[in-house]
């Protein structure tokens, strides 16, 4: 690794570290509690859209010939970031928000496909609700920070580097550290697992299904609806072979009832 490299890679561990780390951390709590305030949501949205120049820097030192467009472009599948709705284009939406907010509107004529998608937008499509924030556009009505905002940052806090070498995987895109909370794999208790499986959080909102409010968003002109993040390797008869060794798999042994 040369010294641009070397350096690139220790300009983002330090930003994760002091700046969109502890930020995020604080975003959390506040979308939790419902208190997220105008400014709360345009911040970490510039602190997630800057992000993405620490790791271009990286990929760019590191040879690979891309634009920021182009990274922009493909960052939700490459980074894993999670959410039904807003199909891989969470990140395309959180950098033309924060350029929407530095230039009053974007330039329709440079972002002409997110036009095309979600109409003009400006700062203004963030709007204040009672403790969140909602994004207001052309066929769309949805909660900003958890719809958006907080599968970017779990796709890109919580990561605990221990070398140089680990950022470097990690801005290729390609990573899966066990010391990020996004990829620890299923609890051993398989109590604790049944548990999560019966009562998925919606995988848009990662709202239970009694607090999601995307029944009442709409996406593209459609109304919204709860959407279970199950786990869909999750082997429902295995599990249940291990919290009882009185329930059996093989459904040939069940004798049907007359």
């Amino acid at each position: 690794m040369d010294a641009n490299l070397s350096s690139a890679c220790d300009n983002y561990r330090a930003y994760l570290e002091k700046i969109l780390g502890p930020s995020a951390e604080s975003f959390r709590q506040m979308v939790s509690a419902n208190k997220v305030q105008l400014h709360d949501a345009f911040g970490i949205n510039l602190f997630l859209a800057h992000a993405v120049d620490y790791i271009q820097a990286i990929r760019l030192a590191a040879g690979t010939k891309e634009s920021r467009k182009e990274l922009v472009r493909g960052f939700d599948s490459r980074f894993g970031v999670t959410g039904t709705r807003i199909g891989s284009r969470k990140f395309e939406l959180i950098d033309a928000v924060n350029n929407a907010l530095k230039h009053i509107q974007l330039d329709e004529t440079r972002y002409r496909a997110l036009t095309e998608q979600y109409g003009t937008i400006s700062f203004n499509c963030l709007v204040p609700d009672d403790g969140r924030v909602l994004c207001i556009l052309e066929g769309y009505r949805f909660d900003y920070s958890r719809v958006v905002l907080r599968p970017a940052i779990e796709a890109l806090s919580g990561w605990h580097f221990s070398d140089l070498e680990d950022v470097l995987d990690f801005a290729h895109g390609d990573a899966i550290f066990e010391s990020c909370p996004a990829y620890i794999g299923d609890d051993d208790d398989p109590i604790d697992q049944m548990i999560t499986y019966c009562n998925p959080v919606c995988d848009d909102c990662a709202e239970p299904e009694t607090n999601c409010l995307c029944a009442t968003f709409v996406y593209d002109g459609e109304k919204g609806s709860f959407a279970p993040d199950f786990n869909h390797n999750f082997d429902f008869d295995a599990v249940m072979s291990r919290i009882s060794g009185a329930y059996r798999i093989d459904a040939s042994q069940v004798t049907p009832s007359k």
